[in-house]
């Protein structure tokens, strides 16, 4: 791979055949994945993305075969059929382009000053997707607080994804730390004399992020794995200097990446102001969409009426009260109501648990509770608080009368909650009993 040398002796054709297809596999990448970090892309790239969704469908369709013609096209930095057609059709197009330029190029001693602009486009590139990821993470949009559903679920009933962002969402503060650190990698880049620090830190963080999102099944493998590539190719200009720093114990000079300068003065304070301006606009403006964005997201998790957890303490069924036997398949457990507002779970006595839509009037003092997929089976209760942390249901469920009494369960009572940081812990401390 290319080491921008100043004056570099004559490419190779591996060489030239390697610049000419990362060139054009990352700007297409760009390109067509914009990702929406770049503050106000989203104009232009509404210009072109509805057309080549509409390509890609065909492709997947017409020309692949492997896709049912009702599968929906977008964002295709996720782990979707369209995600992967994306990259292949990215992948073939850099192929078969490269090996054109190539041999369309053979006078051609060097692509020096094209390697330079676009590692210089991706260094921009990936600053912007750290400062976005680090803001998202400070503004509490990627990993939400457990909530009552998530306390109740079993690690055996949650699926990979689940049990990440579970861990991921315990601690505030830890995603405060990550999203700082993300956030320093991507203003270290922004600046050609701290870009060697800022990818090696970044490709340990990426390099941690990658095992993540592969091992728990996160739906953003594709995305990952480009910008780890991105970041290791930008780090090829270094490679030399590293390895003899890490490994040879050489002598290492600095680097020779030289900004762009102008003949006069004022020129090159006036860029200096304009990129400083830049940076500033890009961390505020990431910082106020987020943090405008959780204002929405946080009104949208409001906690309902009833947010909790409640054990059923009595079950009657047509004036038959049920035993609390685990073998028994339509008798209530735990009824759990959580965010975002119309939530709610039903675990039964073996365990098994239904997702329920949660609609309370507390007007009225009705509960109304159905399957998303089906609204036309909705079952309502009327409801009353004999005490406090008690609660009443009576209504129909499916052709049976039912009289329900629940006791709420203290939350922070789980070890989870209730074991929270400290300096000295004791020889069994932190061992769940």
């Amino acid at each position: 791979m290319p080491q921008g040398d100043p004056q570099p002796a004559r490419w190779s054709v591996i060489k030239k055949l390697l610049f000419c297809f990362f060139f054009i596999f990352f700007l297409l990448y760009i390109f067509l994945n914009p990702n929406n970090i770049v503050p106000y892309s989203w104009y232009f790239q509404n210009l072109y993305i509805p057309t080549y969704t509409k390509f890609a469908a065909w492709l997947s369709k017409d020309v692949l075969h492997i896709v049912n013609p009702q599968v929906a096209f977008y964002n295709s930095t996720v782990d979707t059929v369209f995600g992967y057609v994306t990259i292949l059709f990215i992948f073939s197009v850099s192929l078969m382009s490269s090996l054109v330029w190539v041999l369309a190029g053979k006078k051609t001693p060097d692509y020096s000053k094209l390697y330079s602009t676009l590692l210089l486009i991706l260094r921009y590139y990936l600053a912007i997707t750290w400062i976005a990821y680090g803001s998202i993470k400070i503004a509490g949009l990627q990993f939400p607080p457990l909530s009552p559903v998530t306390l109740l679920q079993t690690y055996g009933n949650s699926s990979p994804k689940d049990l990440a962002w579970a861990f991921m969402g315990y601690s505030t503060a830890y995603n405060y730390l990550i999203g700082l650190t993300e956030i320093g990698i991507g203003i270290l880049l922004l600046f050609r004399r701290t870009s060697t620090f800022a990818n090696l830190v970044g490709l340990i963080i990426f390099a941690n992020v990658l095992a993540f999102d592969y091992i728990f099944q996160v739906n953003v493998k594709l995305l990952i794995t480009v910008l780890m590539v991105m970041t290791l190719f930008l780090m090829s200009k270094d490679i030399v200097r590293l390895v003899n720093f890490f490994f040879l114990g050489k002598t290492v000079y600095p680097g020779v990446d030289q900004p762009p300068r102008f003949n006069t003065k004022w020129k090159n304070t006036t860029l200096r102001l304009a990129k400083y301006a830049f940076i500033l606009f890009l961390i505020f403006f990431d910082l106020r969409g987020y943090f405008a964005r959780a204002r929405s997201f946080n009104a949208r998790l409001k906690k309902p009426p009833f947010y909790g957890i409640y054990n059923v303490t009595s079950f009657i069924r047509n004036k038959d009260t049920l035993k609390p036997l685990t073998t028994d398949t339509t008798r209530w457990n735990k009824l759990a109501i959580a965010t975002p507002e119309g939530t709610a779970v039903i675990m039964l006595m073996n365990d098994s648990a239904t997702n329920f839509v949660f609609e309370p009037d507390t007007v009225k003092h009705r509960i109304t509770l159905y399957v998303k997929t089906d609204t036309a089976g909705k079952y309502t209760f009327n409801y009353s608080r004999p005490a406090t942390g008690r609660l009443l249901l009576r209504g129909k469920w499916h052709s049976d009368s039912l009289q329900i009494e629940l006791q709420e369960y203290d939350i922070n009572k789980f070890p989870l909650l209730r074991d929270r940081f400290r300096w000295i812990m004791g020889h069994n401390q932190g061992i769940t009993k």
